[in-house]
C-alpha cells in the first residue's frame, strides 16, 4: 500500500512541476485587497490548492476530535459509575 501511495505523490509532483512549467505566465493575485507577490500561474494555482486541501485536512479533524472528547467524558462516567456500582454492592453484602 505504501508503493502505491508513494507512485501516487510522485504522480501529483510530477503533474504539479509540469503544470507550473506550461503555465510560465506572471501573476500578481490579490487577496482580500492585499496585492501578493508576483510568480508563474501554475506556482500559484498549485500554492492555493494546497492551502485548500489543508484547510480541508483541519476542518475534517475538528469531528474527530469532538468525538474524542465526549468518549474521554463517557469513560469517566462509566468509571465514576462502576465505583458507585461497587461501593452499593459492598453496602449489600454487609462488608
Amino acid at each position: 500500500m505504501r508503493l502505491i501511495y508513494g507512485l501516487l505523490a510522485l504522480l501529483c509532483i510530477v503533474a504539479g512541476v509540469y503544470f507550473a512549467a506550461d503555465n510560465p505566465d506572471v501573476i500578481a493575485p490579490r487577496l482580500a485587497g492585499f496585492a501578493l507577490p508576483e510568480g508563474g500561474v501554475g506556482f500559484w494555482l498549485i500554492g492555493f490548492l494546497l492551502i485548500g486541501l489543508l484547510l480541508g485536512f483541519v476542518a475534517s479533524l475538528l469531528p474527530f476530535y469532538a468525538e474524542r472528547r465526549r468518549a474521554r467524558g463517557l469513560e469517566r462516567q462509566l468509571q465514576r459509575l462502576e465505583r458507585e456500582l461497587h461501593t452499593v454492592r459492598r453496602q449489600v453484602s454487609g462488608d
